[in-house]
């Protein structure tokens, strides 16, 4: 509670209030603190609205400020639960009927923004943003899924999908090539151009590997050869991805922020990292800790916005595990899955190990109209033996071959194999987290369930399915790989693919 900026209270005699904590990112002046409030509606969105100037003209609203989401209580008057299908953004939005003490409650189509709800003994309705508000509050905390609705009286009520992944992919023709490029890159493009417009100062994370540096090339395209345009890198000493980042950077013009750390930094912040993230997941722990580590530099340089590559191999096939995908169409679920799921991991990981230093991510990568692209070119094209590169398969090929027009990247970098990102800040790190919980006498496992455990959170929030995996895979993908593959989430476990061990 000592956080929290606004507090408004509902319906008289409920007891209920909003609450809110501002991170300031669009309309810094009091015009754009939240809860807004139109007529007996009262709203709160967590996230971002892109299109919320071309809503406020369709629909004839007229916001004091130029906050991004004071527009949401007003539509909500005029659209009901078609609220969610008209908004193109990352949100977590809740508007309740002060009159009625209706609630009506959704989450953004992938889950870039998280959200929980739950009750209290008496029944009585929450939500937050974090798991943390409200264990030691509610008896029943689960997670509030993406691509879902919640519309009635404030309980814990039937939810209602406004967004089907329902995506099917067009034929394989001849020619057709040409025209997918064109279409994948000027979508590519638009996503990073919506997602630029920020009241406070913006940068880049740059891995140096294919995604980030398209995210930040794209940018400078847009904005212009003299836009100060800031990058930021992590890794251990001599990590694969600094000479990279640094190629990219110099190619592009931008400022270039490097930052080290040791593996005992990071496992000393281990416990911080779990109880921010709220996962005991391996692989989002793995990740989340030199990006939560990354975040305090960012935010101490005066940045409140970042944008990443995040969500670009589940819908692109970037992982090498889809280098054994045996046909179209189990490549094509892998990929639903994967994005279905995108909410448990790499989601949650960029929203939460970053705001816990107040730094938002965009994803311009899991735009909705560049996912519609991807996933209804023909699913043939994204298999990655469908583009070689030296002669060897290389995955996202159609992505980088769409990419690969003025002068957007070195060659070396568009063309650089797929590194998982805690591979990537240096092989040593996750060699060290085995090493320091081998010494402690349990697996990495064992060890982040027990820090989760001591905060209290729900383990039903964690998906209990995917320990079985190899380079990300779900266990379809771990069942495509061949005899005497080892069980681990590094992108090194890929027999015959990865550099480290192909042949």
């Amino acid at each position: 509670s000592s956080g929290i900026n606004a507090e408004w209270p509902l319906r008289p005699g409920s007891g209920g209030f909003f609450c809110f904590t501002r991170l300031n990112i669009m309309d810094r002046t009091v015009r754009g603190r939240q809860p807004f409030q139109f007529g007996e509606f009262v709203g709160m969105t967590n996230g971002e609205i892109y299109n919320h100037k071309q809503l406020e003209k369709d629909y004839d609203i007229h916001p004091r400020g130029s906050s991004d989401c004071e527009l949401i209580p007003e539509l909500f008057s005029k659209v009901g639960k078609d609220l969610p299908k008209l908004l193109d953004g990352m949100f977590a939005t809740a508007v309740t009927n002060t009159v009625t003490g209706e609630v009506f409650i959704t989450r953004d189509h992938i889950g870039i923004i998280p959200l929980y709800w739950g009750t209290d003994d008496d029944d009585r309705l929450y939500f937050a943003s974090e798991m943390k508000c409200l264990v030691g509050v509610c008896s029943r905390i689960e997670l509030f899924p993406p691509r879902t609705y919640y519309f009635g009286p404030p309980k814990m009520g039937q939810l209602k999908t406004w967004y089907p992944m329902n995506w099917t992919p067009a034929p394989m023709e001849p020619s057709i090539e040409p025209l997918v490029l064109d279409r994948i890159y000027n979508a590519m493009r638009n996503a990073v151009a919506k997602m630029i417009p920020c009241d406070s100062p913006n940068g880049f994370l740059l891995s140096g590997g294919l995604d980030s540096s398209l995210v930040a090339a794209f940018a400078r395209q847009i904005l212009g050869p003299d836009h100060e345009l800031h990058t930021f890198t992590i890794g251990l000493e001599n990590a694969p991805d600094f000479a990279f980042a640094r190629e990219v950077a110099k190619h592009i013009g931008s400022i270039h922020h490097e930052f080290t750390y040791t593996v005992q930094e990071g496992i000393d912040v281990i416990p911080q990292v779990i109880a921010k993230i709220e996962t005991y997941n391996v692989t989002t722990v793995r990740s989340s800790t030199p990006q939560y580590l990354l975040a305090k530099k960012i935010q101490s340089w005066g940045f409140k916005m970042v944008m990443s590559g995040e969500g670009a191999d589940e819908s692109w096939a970037g992982y090498l595990y889809f280098h054994y995908a045996p046909n179209d169409e189990e490549l094509h679920q892998e990929m639903l899955d994967k994005l279905a799921d995108l909410h448990y991991y790499d989601c949650l990981r960029t929203n939460k190990s970053m705001l816990a230093s107040g730094v938002e991510t965009r994803v311009p990568f899991l735009d909705p109209e560049l996912l519609e692209v991807a996933m209804t070119i023909p699913v043939g094209m994204k298999h990655p033996k469908y583009v070689t590169r030296n002669g060897r398969p290389i995955e996202k090929g159609i992505l980088r071959r769409a990419c690969d027009r003025n002068n957007l990247l070195p060659e070396s970098v568009l063309w650089r194999q797929k590194e998982q990102f805690s591979d990537s800040v240096g092989y040593g790190w996750i060699d060290g987290l085995k090493d320091h919980c081998a010494a402690l006498g349990m697996s990495e496992l064992q060890w982040y369930k027990s820090v989760y455990d001591r905060c209290g959170y729900e383990v039903s929030t964690v998906p209990q399915n995917h320990t079985k995996t190899v380079a990300c895979s779900t266990p379809r993908g771990v069942s495509w790989m061949p005899e005497g593959t080892a069980i681990g989430a590094s992108a090194r476990n890929v027999i015959g693919v990865h550099q480290s061990v192909a042949k």
